[in-house]
């Protein structure tokens, strides 16, 4: 060990040893101390461990005393005795002072345990706040994990699947075949294998109510629901008068999605009153609340992952869900758009993500497409749908395999995007849209010159310019930039008679990011100002040009009056 390194470990043991912590071993590079944290009330043993003294992650503290120096539901407190101090990420330790680092974690921890012992109004909120976490998480007893996909809240119950994932078997509570198919897939496992078993489902609006302790018997969870919310408990109820499904095996298991999430429940069948109540269910209900109400309950913990969850838990406003988007170019520039609109939620519910490009895949694109080798010398469209598809089964993606000139259905859809980076064709789909006379929006992304910055462009409606308003119309400055904004040419590279401009990988990855801030502001706000926006490479050699809604030019080729258009060009 370096002598500065000694040095500072020697000031951490010093600082322990100061405050009555004495070691208790040495394991596979974890040091433990024990001692005591003097709280209110008393002083609480503890066992401090230091597996990482860089700090990454935090030293764990285990309370040794008999859990009964706290309350039975305590938060920040695991059934093992560890202790949550510090909010993962919450505060940067200092490596180059572990004795003070240690003395943060040792006062923060003292702090968490004063509040758990002496202030209900904590205990309660934060209790309620991670609720998920103690049913989950926070108990001895046996846990079951169970994934739950998009079912219908509508519906009363949804059948149980089993997936076989590397030997390993899978409960999954979906409502239909193809979606546990999907998942499968995605997971290379086994096909599915389908049971009639019930699971019954309920919805409340109410948080979980914090009882004193976990339930752990049926009579104690009929208590806690009742508690929580009177019309859940009923619904249970009547489930359990009037079922006949559910005595038919030997698990009853319910799950309900509360504003936390999901979370269930279950418990096992007496089988001979099972059988007696098969055709009058209500006496099994009756046993439930009298003998049979002493029986142990089995939580669950309960994750979800259809897509309703999985591009919605991240947001704040509506995703893509319901929306058609089509994607004009999968290229470098379409390739990484295209799948941060699915992680929008882009091609989930009603909607679909159509990827259009007539082009195949050719060594030469490698370099700065989101695709590899694979994907050599096959279909661009067809070659990212498939991709996408993989990651994201629900999604609904088509290739279309043609060129955008005179797509017939280009504007059947919610959103455009043209992703092609190529002006002249930029330009076509500009006409396209205003001879149409179409008020649905397209978005321009393009890259300039060698990568230097990105410049997004919104085109909608006829009140505003239109993306060929970026260019000057009057005779003597036409086609000159209306924004001018590379101070030099861009380097081109001739390979026969194949010209190219070079760019680095870092371009079209900062287009996708300007492109999905623009989608982003819509889906928002229901707008997408500033219409024009540029955004610059650290050091690039460029002027300076403002974000901004581009005005129309009167004698603008594209969108002005066609008396305008035709003295644009000449004098």
């Amino acid at each position: 060990m370096p002598e500065a390194a000694a040095s500072l470990l020697g000031e951490a043991l010093r600082l322990l040893r100061s405050r009555g912590f004495t070691p208790s071993g040495y394991r596979r590079g974890t040091r433990s101390f024990d001692g005591a944290l003097p709280c209110k009330g008393g002083p609480i043993k503890v066992r401090l461990s230091v597996t990482d003294w860089d700090f990454l992650t935090y030293p764990s503290i285990r309370i040794l005393d008999h859990l009964d120096v706290l309350p039975p539901l305590s938060p920040h407190v695991y059934a093992s005795g560890g202790l949550c101090y510090f909010a993962s990420g919450a505060v940067v330790l200092d490596r180059f002072d572990p004795a003070e680092s240690i003395a943060q974690c040792l006062d923060q921890a003292q702090l968490v345990l004063d509040r758990i012992r002496h202030d209900p109004d904590f205990r309660h909120d934060d209790i309620q706040d991670e609720f998920l976490q103690h049913w989950s998480h926070g108990e001895s007893s046996a846990v079951y994990s169970v994934l739950i996909g998009n079912v219908d809240r509508t519906t009363q119950s949804s059948n149980y699947w089993f997936l076989d994932i590397a030997g390993a078997s899978h409960a999954v509570v979906a409502d239909n075949k193809e979606e546990v198919e999907a998942l499968a897939l995605a997971l290379g496992a086994q096909p599915p294998k389908e049971t009639k078993c019930p699971c019954w489902l309920f919805a409340t609006q109410t948080r979980p109510a914090v009882p004193k302790a976990i339930p752990a018997t049926i009579k104690e969870l009929f208590a806690w629901l009742q508690a929580w919310d009177h019309r859940l408990y009923q619904q249970l109820q009547r489930v359990l008068e009037r079922e006949t499904q559910y005595l038919k095996y030997s698990i009853a298991t319910f799950a309900i999605h509360t504003p936390l999430g999901w979370l269930g429940f279950g418990f096992d069948l007496d089988p001979l009153h099972r059988l007696g109540a098969a055709r009058k269910p209500r006496l099994y209900r009756q046993f439930l609340h009298t003998r049979g109400g002493t029986s142990k309950i089995s939580r669950l913990a309960i994750t979800e992952f259809g897509p309703d969850f999985v591009h919605s838990r991240n947001l704040t406003f509506p995703d893509l869900k319901g929306k058609k988007i089509t994607v004009v170019g999968c290229g470098a520039i379409g390739s990484h758009v295209a799948p941060g609109l699915v992680r929008l939620g882009a091609g989930t519910g009603a909607g679909c993500l159509d990827l259009v490009d007539y082009d195949d895949m050719k060594p030469e694109n490698l370099g700065r497409h989101v695709l590899g080798y694979p994907a050599l010398f096959k279909s661009k469209a067809e070659a990212l749908a498939e991709e996408l598809k993989r990651q994201f089964p629900f999604a609904k993606i088509r290739a279309r395999v043609r060129s955008v000139k005179g797509l017939p259905d280009l504007f059947d859809a919610d959103l455009v995007i043209d992703a092609t980076g190529e002006e002249i064709v930029s330009e076509m789909i500009n006409a396209m849209r205003l001879d149409k006379g179409t008020e649905v929006p397209v978005l321009h992304v393009r890259i300039r010159g060698n990568g230097e910055c990105v410049q997004t462009f919104w085109a909608e409606g006829r009140r505003l310019g239109c993306f060929r308003c970026l260019l000057q119309a009057e005779h003597n400055h036409y086609r000159q930039e209306r924004f001018p904004v590379l101070k030099e040419l861009p380097t081109r590279k001739q390979l026969g008679c194949n010209g190219f401009t070079p760019y680095a990988v870092s371009a079209p990855m900062a287009a996708a990011a300007l492109s999905l801030e623009v989608v982003v502001d819509w889906l928002q706000y229901g707008r997408a100002s500033p219409r024009f926006r540029t955004s610059a490479m650290a050091n690039a050699n460029v002027y300076g040009v403002k974000n901004q809604d581009v005005s129309r030019l009167a004698a603008c080729p594209a969108c002005g009056p066609r008396d305008a258009q035709a003295t644009a060009i000449r004098p």
